[in-house]
C-alpha cells in the first residue's frame, strides 16, 4: 500500500487501467484523467466545488428528456462540438462543411410530399420558399437522398419544448423529403427566425455567470444522408441575422450562410401558394463518395440517440 501524493495520484489511476482494454478508449480514457488531473492542479479545485460540478452533471442530465438535451447544449456552447465538428471536417473536404446538431434534435419526422408545407399553414412570420439540389463532388444529381431538416417555430421555439406560447401539431416544422432523379428538393416554411438556447438549466448559469448571450442566428437543421455517401449533419444560416458573428453555440461557418431573397413577383407567388410576397432561399449540397456507409438513417439514428 502507497499513500497518494500530489505527484503520484494521476499515475496510480492510470496504473488500474487493464492491459486488455479497448485501445481507443484506452487513449482517450488515459487522456480524460491527465488532462483532468491537470485541471485540478492547475486551478486548485476545492473538494466543495468538485461537488458542485458534480451536482451541476447530475442537473444536466435531470432536465434532459427525449425532446431536449442538456449535455448536447453544454458541449455546444462550451465550444466542444463546434470543435469536433471542425476537426471531422477534415475526412469530408470537397463536401457541404458540417455544423451542430444541437440539443433539439427528434428521430421520427415524418416522411413528407416534395414542395409541403412543414408549417402546417402556420400564418405567423414570413413565408419562404426554400429549395436547391443534392449532388456529388462532380456536380451531378443524386437520386434517393433524404432530407432530414428542421427549423424553430415564427415564435423562437421548436415545437417540442415545453412552455411554446402556441399550439402546434407535432413536427411541425420538421419533415423529411427524398429527392428524385434531378437530386433537387423544395419545401415551404417560414422564415427561420434568430432565438436564444434555453437558459432555464444549468447551461443557462454558465452563460449567465460569464456574461454570455444566449442567442443563435437564424438557421434550419439538415441531415442529408443517402447509403454509400457521407452523411452530412449542417445547419444554414439566413444571411440577414445579426449574431451570425456572435452565435451562442458557435456553429457558424461562411460556407452555410444563405441570403433570402425577397420575391414580390404575383405569379411566382401564386405558383407556390402564397398570397403575397415571400422570401426565397437557395442552396445545393455536395455529397462525398464514402462505400463503407451502409443503411445511412439506422446508423445516424444509433449515433443520434447513443443507443447500440
Amino acid at each position: 500500500m502507497r499513500d497518494l501524493t500530489e505527484s503520484n495520484v494521476t499515475e496510480a489511476v492510470l496504473d488500474k487501467i487493464a492491459d486488455d482494454t479497448n485501445p481507443r478508449l484506452k487513449e482517450i480514457m488515459t487522456a480524460l484523467i491527465r488532462h483532468t488531473h491537470d485541471f485540478v492542479r492547475e486551478v486548485n479545485l476545492s473538494s466543495d466545488e468538485l461537488l458542485y460540478a458534480a451536482r451541476f452533471i447530475q442537473n444536466v442530465g435531470q432536465i434532459s428528456d427525449d425532446k431536449r438535451e442538456e449535455g448536447v447544449l453544454l458541449g455546444d456552447v462550451l465550444g466542444i462540438t463546434a470543435l469536433c465538428e471542425i476537426l471531422g471536417d477534415r475526412v469530408r473536404v470537397g463536401a457541404t462543411e458540417s455544423s451542430l446538431l444541437g440539443p433539439f434534435y427528434r428521430e421520427g419526422a415524418p416522411a413528407r410530399e416534395m414542395g409541403a408545407d412543414i408549417s402546417h399553414g402556420d400564418e405567423t412570420g414570413e413565408p419562404a420558399y426554400i429549395h436547391g439540389k443534392v449532388v456529388d463532388s462532380d456536380g451531378n444529381p443524386i437520386e434517393g437522398v433524404i432530407l432530414d431538416l428542421w427549423q424553430t417555430t415564427p415564435n423562437m421555439f421548436y415545437e417540442a419544448q415545453v412552455g411554446q406560447p402556441d399550439p402546434y401539431e407535432d413536427y411541425a416544422y420538421r419533415a423529411k423529403f427524398k429527392t428524385g432523379a434531378d437530386g433537387r428538393y423544395w419545401f415551404l416554411s417560414r422564415k427561420p427566425v434568430d432565438y436564444p438556447v434555453p437558459t432555464d438549466g444549468p447551461v443557462g448559469l454558465i452563460l449567465d455567470g460569464t456574461g454570455r448571450h444566449s442567442w443563435r442566428p437564424a438557421h434550419l437543421h439538415y441531415l442529408v444522408y443517402k447509403d454509400g455517401y457521407q452523411t452530412i449533419q449542417t445547419e444554414l444560416f439566413n444571411s440577414d441575422s445579426q449574431y451570425l458573428d456572435s452565435d451562442a453555440v458557435f456553429g457558424v461557418k461562411q460556407s452555410l450562410v444563405v441570403p433570402y431573397t425577397l420575391n414580390d413577383d404575383p405569379a411566382e407567388a401564386a405558383r407556390h401558394g402564397f398570397t403575397g410576397p415571400f422570401y426565397e432561399g437557395h442552396y445545393d449540397f455536395v455529397m462525398k463518395d464514402d462505400a463503407s456507409v451502409v443503411d445511412a438513417e439506422k446508423a445516424y439514428s444509433q449515433r443520434a440517440s447513443m443507443s447500440s
